[in-house]
This record gives C-alpha cells, structure tokens and sequence, in this order.
C-alpha cells in the first residue's frame, strides 16, 4: 500500500540507498513497517535509525489526502512505470510525486536542459530557440523548471505542442518561482511536474543539488545552454558523465562570464550544438520512427520582460576559485591521502569560512582539512545521510571552497591568488 511507501520515504535519517538495501532484503515497504529491530539490523548488527522503529502512519496518511486532494499521482520503485533509467542510478528515489500526465520515458527520446538563473538575452534565446527545436524534432525536453535558462528551455518545447517535464525541488502543488504560475499550469497540461518530495514541501537551497541527478537521469543526454564556472548546472552535466549519458553545449560567447562553463565543457569534450538537430540526430538510430529532421522553425523571440530580466554582458558574476590542476587518484575508497603541500599550494582556510556554511556543509568541509576523500569515506565520518552529504559537496563546489576528482574524491579548493 502507498501509506508504506511514503512513510518509508518520510523516514529521518534513512537514505535512499539505505532503503533500497531494507527492499533488498525484506522485498516490500509493508515489510519494512512491520519488522522488529532485530529484522531490520543489517549483517553487521548496525544500531537502527530511531524513524524506522516510530511505527505511526499519521504523517503518511496525511500526504495521502493531500495528494488525492490536488490530483496529485504517487509512484514507487517498484511500479511498472518506474522509468529504468532512474531506477539503476546509485541512488534512486523510492517515491515520486506528479502532477500531469507521466510520459513513456523508457520508450522516449528524453532531452535534459539546463543553464543559469541568472542568463544573458543570447542565452535565454538560445534556451527556447534549442526548446523548441527538440520538441518539433520528436524530443521530450526535461528541466528543472528554476528561472532563466530552464524556463525558457520548457517555454519554448511546449511551443511546440510537445511534453515535457518539469523536475523540482520542492512539492509539486508549491509554485516556486512564484512568476512560473502559469508556466507551470501549462506544463501539468502537456506533460508533468515531478518531485520526489512530498505535497507542501518548500523550495529550500539544498533540494536543488540531489534534484539534479534525476534530471539527467532520465535522460539520454544533457544540454548546458549557459553556464558560468561556478554553476549547478555543470555539477548536472558531471553526474550526467557519472551516469553514461551524453553532454552537449552552446557554443558561448567568449569573455562573458555567463557562458565561462560553456567554454569549459568544450575544451573537456562536450559536443557542440548549434541547433536541436544536433542533439536529436544522435538518437535517429535509436527511435527512427519518433525522431525527424524539422528543418522549417517558427521565429523566437524574448519578450521585454524576459530582455529586461537578462544578465548583461558587463554585469559581474561572483569571482571563481583559481584552476587548478586534478591528481590521479584512485577511483576505490581508500585510506585518507594527505594533501601534498610540498608544492606550495594554499588552499582553503576552513576557519574563515565556517560563518557562512550550513552544519552540513561544515560537517562535510570539515573531513577534508586532513587530505583528500572519497564520498564514502566523508558519509561515514559524519554519520548524516547520503543524500546530505552529497548536497552538501555540491554546495560547496559551487561555492569554490571544495573541488571534486576523480573516483567520486574530494579536497579543499585553492585560494584565489
């Protein structure tokens, strides 16, 4: 019964991959509500989360009546309609919530596009220009649904009277940005609004980063229409990489710091989009009775709005870490490996920093003042959720203050000189 499902996903301190493995081994969330203690110990004997012994389904049944309330569908791991593509990434979420209709994924060309908020007028009109074009050549285009770049990707793929789908980080019956109101009416109409949160829950700054792994999940490649250096949609088209799918970019314009990550993703082998053809034409093979070549496309244009919302070219982005070079390391868990300081680096003052972190981000900065280390290392330092410490580590990439290398391992940044 769903009421399990979602109690089990409501649980406190119990990651995803936590509840896949109590799946794997007790085979359904009923079985999981109804074990002991004893039951739900691992091989190795590991203390129980408090949340998986508090046995009430109050809260459960209450997002239950507020899902069937706002016509809100719920969806576990173990539905038919579960796409694959999500289930076989390392952490899959075992509930989601939609509103709208639930594309065929599994059977779709699905196209992620991402970018910045904070986007110039030639990005954003690339952004719906490239929609568009998607949409019209068979695809259906996904996104995160935030300001800037994601909405004009999915404004322009319903122009072209295509689904698509909005991925958020927040509940779907939470309008968040408050102007996407109508955008997203429109988008319950044409395709869905999906979340792995519950009804209500708010937009917080953490939701976005885990938000990402399912954009491109679902996914056959990503899209970085604009991007500065220091910009989620970059850790999105990293975990694309983690996850075999395909990254494309726009070509940007060079010296304007809105499009700094585009130019990175080249230089690191992204593919090259000019048009949605570019993209679409990848897949022919895969889905020839779904993908075309449209070449006929309707003009775009920005609205005044949309050009007054645009970033100019003059404006200042916040300054970015220095580059720096990435050591080989190895992509096995291993013990912590010391920073090596005979090369006169100088990286990040952890204590300087420490005022303007959230207690997960110090929780997470604070493992890599000895040396490097893998995620997993860092997960059981802490003793906090997987899911945590992952937005944590986004965080703080973004932010310049942590760098990711290879093997799923992570350092201080260097100062800026």
């Amino acid at each position: 019964m769903l009421k399990y499902w979602i109690w089990l996903s409501t649980r406190e301190g119990v990651s995803n991959v936590q509840a896949l493995s109590l799946l794997s081994r007790l085979g359904s969330a009923a079985a999981i509500y109804q074990a002991d203690e004893d039951a739900l110990k691992d091989a190795d004997g590991r203390s129980v989360p408090a949340s998986l012994l508090d046995k009430s389904l109050t809260g459960a049944e209450i997002i239950l009546q507020q899902c069937y309330q706002k016509n809100i569908h719920v969806m576990t791991i173990q539905d038919a309609q579960y796409p694959a593509r999500l289930r076989v990434i390392s952490d899959p979420p075992i509930v989601l919530y939609y509103k709208g209709v639930f594309p065929a994924i599994d059977t779709s060309p699905v196209i992620a596009m991402v970018g910045t908020r904070k986007a110039s007028a030639y990005g954003l009109m690339q952004a719906k220009r490239l929609g568009y074009q998607v949409a019209k050549s068979g695809g259906i285009v996904v996104s995160g649904g935030a300001d800037g770049i994601d909405t004009m990707c999915l404004t322009g793929a319903l122009t072209a009277d295509r689904p698509v789908i909005a991925v958020l980080g927040c509940g779907v019956d939470v309008v968040y940005p408050a102007g996407n109101r109508v955008l997203f009416e429109d988008i319950a109409a044409h395709g869905c609004l999906l979340s792995e949160y519950p009804p209500q829950t708010p937009a917080l700054g953490s939701h976005f980063p885990v938000r990402n792994r399912i954009i491109s999940a679902l996914s056959l490649g990503v899209v970085v229409v604009e991007a500065p250096k220091r910009s989620g949609a970059l850790i999105t088209a990293n975990r694309a990489l983690e996850q075999g799918r395909d990254v494309f970019t726009v070509p940007g314009n060079v010296g304007t710091a809105t499009c700094e990550g585009n130019i990175q993703l080249l230089r690191e082998g992204a593919i090259v989009v000019e048009d949605g053809w570019d993209i679409m034409k990848e897949y022919v093979h895969l889905y020839p009775e779904l993908v075309s070549h449209q070449p006929k496309t309707i003009p775009m244009q920005l609205t005044p709005e949309q050009r007054e919302s645009a970033v100019k070219s003059t404006d200042k982005l916040p300054p970015r870490p220095k580059k720096t070079q990435k050591k080989e390391t190895s992509p096995v868990p291993s013990d912590t490996k010391v920073i090596d300081k005979s090369e006169n680096r100088a990286y990040i003052d952890v204590q300087e920093i420490l005022g303007a972190l959230s207690p997960d981000e110090k929780a997470a900065i604070g493992q890599l003042t000895s040396g490097e280390k893998h995620i997993d290392q860092i997960i059981a330092a802490t003793r906090l959720p997987a899911a945590r410490i992952t937005s944590a580590l986004t965080l703080l990439q973004i932010k310049g203050y942590v760098r990711a290398l290879p093997g799923k391992r992570f350092s201080l940044a260097e100062k800026q000189s």
